[in-house]
């Protein structure tokens, strides 16, 4: 496939919107319901992570994008509710690895199903081609940022240092 050149203008709507998007998903993840008394919902990517199978903090860490302390402290929290057990690596029994436990495997089924429902809703007036052809659009831009995620930095100038050697 040839590389096509985005232009200016709609590269400006696409960040303009995804910003808009983060800020409207995060203010309505603050004010959603807890699904568990006990976790937030900063741990579902987690909880979903152990979903496909187990792992060590360290590459758990790695898979949802925070640091290794964090991440322990958040298995710490899911372990002390009975969501996650730390069992032996089969691999290497030296090391542990987290893995959902039968509570933990139904929460992450009643998300995933709250989920499905919420978005079925929110999407109710999309015809089936449209809501097909988003879906195929969000993966194909998931696998995209995903690929330049460590091959690209964000430009670090700030506005007013660009503006003060324009001057």
């Amino acid at each position: 496939m040839s590389p096509h050149h985005l232009d200016r203008q709609t590269a400006e709507r696409v960040s303009v919107g995804l910003i808009r998007l983060m800020k409207l998903l995060q203010a309505m993840r603050q004010h959603a319901p807890r699904i568990h008394p006990a976790v937030d919902a900063s741990a579902y990517p987690i909880l979903f992570n152990l979903a496909a199978e187990p792992r060590r903090v360290s590459v758990l860490a790695e898979c949802v994008h925070s640091d290794v302390s964090t991440v322990s402290r958040q298995v710490s929290t899911l372990e002390a509710h009975g969501l996650v057990d730390k069992v032996s690596d089969p691999d290497d029994g030296r090391v542990q690895v987290v893995r959902l436990s039968d509570e933990g495997q139904a929460l992450v089924a009643d998300i995933q199903q709250q989920r499905t429902e919420w978005f079925r809703e929110l999407m109710a007036d999309w015809t089936p081609e449209e809501a097909s052809d988003f879906a195929g659009h969000l993966e194909r831009f998931g696998a995209d940022l995903e690929r330049q995620r460590t091959k690209t930095t964000l430009p670090t100038r700030s506005i007013l240092s660009t503006r003060s050697t324009e001057n």
